[in-house]
Parts: structure tokens; sequence; C-alpha cells
């Protein structure tokens, strides 16, 4: 196999030509970012490329297998990460104007832990600005572009990552998910977007957005790979108080984990719709295909969706302009007029109106949970829709007009306000030849399950990571 044949593998199939020398992880890194670099002219999913370090780490992990010491799966494997993450002495942006020369003097705890395992990180990823957004349209460092197609959206504000995950540009990538923002572009670029469980994994150097509801995310190929990276990054960090010491995960619980004949919950229509069809018509077959195999498929009963919409939307508005704060009332056109406005709208929200909208997700909590009795998983399609036109700011969606944000939005904000783990994984493509996404939804800190369910779903359906046409 030459070398350029091994862009597209998983992390899974690298790694283990990585460990017998079938591939050098120079020769691999070296065209990971010659690749990165002739297709980022055209999708715009990298802000910086770090050539000469990546090309140092991947020496040093050659070097390191070679001597009989390999340090696991991620050895010597180029990665990516979304440009929020604090890399020690190297601009991070966060896709902004104010933090345009911010220059960590830290790596992220996940950064440092990608680093242990031996990780080549070869460069940091486009973002909505701020992260607070879901199309990773950015006006100071322009729109992402979907390999797909790429007069249309990555959705965000992960955007970056999932496009050069899907495109070959690298084998995964490390996200950010307060609403959705692992979730959406993985639906939308075709691969798998995964949000744990809220404490599993370290937020220590991790620019915030609303602190109660950020998540580290992931974006890979398959299924596997996620589990690979979150073996890597997860478990107690002392720099992270939200982060539990009993809490971790170790990839090989995937394995060990029975996954026939799993109780699926559906919600509703008043939650699922609008859905554009060939978005209903994908899910609903590939939950066919589940039952076929044994799986018994059931309606949800919950009937309080909106609330915990409502109550993320006023915790995200508040938690985002307190720390925003200083930074309108000192430079308030360096922000975007769409942004300053929303971190405005924070401003006016009462603080007892926040305290009650905390107090109202331990509620609501303790209900999906009682919903979720004598079930073992929800799913649902990830988006109503699929990836929308750049520009597009409101959208048909079977007769009712949404905006977009909302039609990418509302079906994977909600597990956020509730914490439980989510992930998105592909199912199919609609007649236009856009990737559709699929998420599914387990109780809190059953992250080793839902992937086990999720990996079972891709062998089940055959539903997985395509390579897109360019």
């Amino acid at each position: 196999m030459r070398k350029h044949d091994f862009l597209h593998l998983s992390i899974k199939e690298v790694s283990e030509a990585i460990k017998t020398g079938e591939v050098s992880p120079v020769e691999l890194t070296t065209s990971i970012i010659e690749r990165a670099k002739r297709l980022n002219g055209l999708l715009n999913a990298y802000v910086s490329i770090f050539e000469h370090s990546a090309i140092y780490e991947a020496a040093k992990a050659e070097a390191e297998i070679r001597a009989g010491r390999w340090l696991g799966p991620l050895h010597g494997v180029p990665l990516s990460i979304k440009d929020i993450f604090y890399v020690k002495d190297t601009v991070t942006t966060v896709g902004s104007l104010i933090l345009k020369d911010f220059i960590p003097k830290h790596d992220a705890s996940v950064v440092r832990r990608l680093r242990e395992v031996g990780a080549v990180i070869i460069g940091k990823t486009n973002l909505h600005e701020f992260a607070y957004g879901v199309t990773n349209v950015n006006p100071y460092f322009g729109a992402t572009k979907n390999p797909w197609n790429p007069d249309r959206i990555t959705g965000g504000s992960s955007g970056g990552s999932a496009a050069a995950v899907a495109a070959g540009m690298c084998f995964a990538s490390l996200g950010t998910d307060t609403g959705g923002s692992t979730r959406i572009p993985a639906a939308l670029c075709g691969i798998v977007g995964f949000k744990p469980t809220y404490g599993l994994v370290s937020k220590h150097g991790v620019f915030p957005l609303a602190w109660s509801l950020d998540h580290v995310g992931i974006l890979a190929r398959s299924v596997w790979d996620v589990g690979i990276l979150l073996e890597a990054i997860a478990g107690y960090d002392p720099a992270d108080i939200t982060t539990l010491v009993s809490k971790t995960f170790e990839a090989k619980q995937i394995d060990t984990y029975n996954v026939k004949r799993l109780k699926v919950g559906v919600p509703d229509d008043k939650f699922l719709e609008p859905l554009q069809d060939d978005v209903k018509k994908l899910f609903w077959n590939s939950l066919k295909r589940l039952e076929d195999e044994g799986w018994q498929i059931s309606e949800l009963k919950f009937k309080y969706f909106e609330h915990v919409s409502a109550c993320r939307y006023i915790v995200l508005l508040t938690e985002a302009a307190s720390l925003h704060v200083d930074w309108l009332k000192k430079n308030p056109k360096l922000y975007s007029e769409e942004l300053r406005h929303r971190l405005m709208l924070g401003l006016l929200v009462p603080p007892e109106v926040y305290l009650k909208a905390q107090r109202a997700r331990k509620v609501l909590i303790r209900e999906f949970l009682r919903a979720m009795n004598g079930l073992d998983l929800i799913a649902c399609p990830t988006t109503s829709v699929t990836a929308p036109r750049i520009g597009e700011e409101r959208i048909l969606v079977n007769g009712a007009e949404l905006s977009v944000r909302l039609a990418l939005l509302r079906l994977t904000e909600p597990f956020n306000a509730l914490a439980f783990p989510a992930i998105s994984v592909p199912c199919g493509m609609s007649k236009d030849g856009l990737p559709v996404g699929l998420q599914m939804v387990s109780k809190p800190f059953h992250d080793g399950f839902l992937l086990a369910a999720a990996l079972a779903y891709e062998e089940i359906t055959g539903n997985r990571y395509k390579i897109p046409p360019i």
C-alpha cells in the first residue's frame, strides 16, 4: 500500500501499520500535512498548521517505536485540535479578533495527555467565533466548507475539525460541544462525533463558552477511534474541579458489553418534527435494520424537552455574557454584530432567573432518568436537515420555516443541559449526496456502553464513514 493510501484509514487500522513498520510516522505526517495544505485553500479547515513541530514529533515517535517503546494506538498518529485548546507558546484565537494575539503558557490538559501517548498534533482548526454558533461561518477567518459540497456549511462550532477528519487532513480531532458543536458538524460531514458525560474529560486549558454546559468532544471516522481517543483524554484532573476522581475509561471496555436486543426509546413527533424527508427516511430505515436484529424500538415518554432547551438557553446566555462582560465594555467593536447582540442579551438575564434554570436542570435530569427507566438508549436524528448552503439563514423544513440555527441545534442541545453522553454516527446519504447523522444517547457515565451500542449500530447497518469526492 502506498503511503497516501493510508490517509483515509481509521486510527485502529493505521496504528497497526505504524506499529509493524509498514508505514513511517514521518512519511505519514508529511503526507497528511501536504494534503492539508493543498485542500485548505478549498475547505478552510485549518487556521494554523504546525509543519515543523509535527515532523519533529513524528520523528520522535518513529525513533521510539523502532526502539521498542510503542506507547499505544495514538503513537505517531497525526491529529488536529480545534483552535480553542491551549497549546503552549502557540497563538490560540478561539476564532476571534480579541484573542488574535493570545499565546497560552501551557498546554490544555487533554493536549498534554495526547502528547503523553505519542500523538502528533499537526494543527489547529477553524471554528465559529468564540465557539458561539453552529454554522462555522467565521467573520474573521472565513467559512469552513463541507468536503461533500463546498457550497454547504460544515456545521459548527467544531466545523474545521469535522472537515479535516472527513477530508483526510488528519485522522481525528478534538472539538468542544456546548449544544451540539461536535455532533452537528460530524453529522453534516459524514463522520462520528462524540460528547462524553459531563465530568469525564477535563476542560482545563479549553477556552470556555458556558462552563456548566461545555464538554470536550471527539471527531473521528469510526466509533472505535472515538474509544481510542477517549481512553487517552478521560479521567480526573486536579486542575478541573468538574472531573471526578472515580471516573475513567479504557477502550477495551467496549468489548465487554452485551449489546444484543437493546431497548431504544425514540422521542415523539412533537420533539422530532419537522424533519427533511431524506433525514426522516434514513433515520427510520436505520432503526428498522436494528429492529430486524432484535433491538426493541419504542416511544420515549418524556414531555419536557422544551423546558430542557429553555434552561440551556438561559444558562448559555448568562454564563457566556459573564465571561465577556469586561471585553464588551472595553472593545465592543471587536465582536461581530451577531455575537455582540447575543452577549448583550445575556447581560439582561436576572441572576435569580439563572439560578432557577440551574435548579430546574437538576429536576429535569431526574425526570429524564425516570423516562429512561427500562430503556438502554435514546435515538433520534442528529439534525433536522442536511448541510444548508453557506450564507443561508432560514430554511424550509417540510413546510415549516426554521432558522438554520434552530434546524441544526434543536435535537442536540437538550443533552448538554442534561449532561448525558451522546454520539452522532453516519446514517446514510441524502438524494443530494449529503451525509445524514443519527444520534444515540445513554445514561450518565455509561459512555463505554454507548460506544459499544454505536459500534454494533455500525456493524448492523453498515453506515460508516465514506470518503468525500475531493
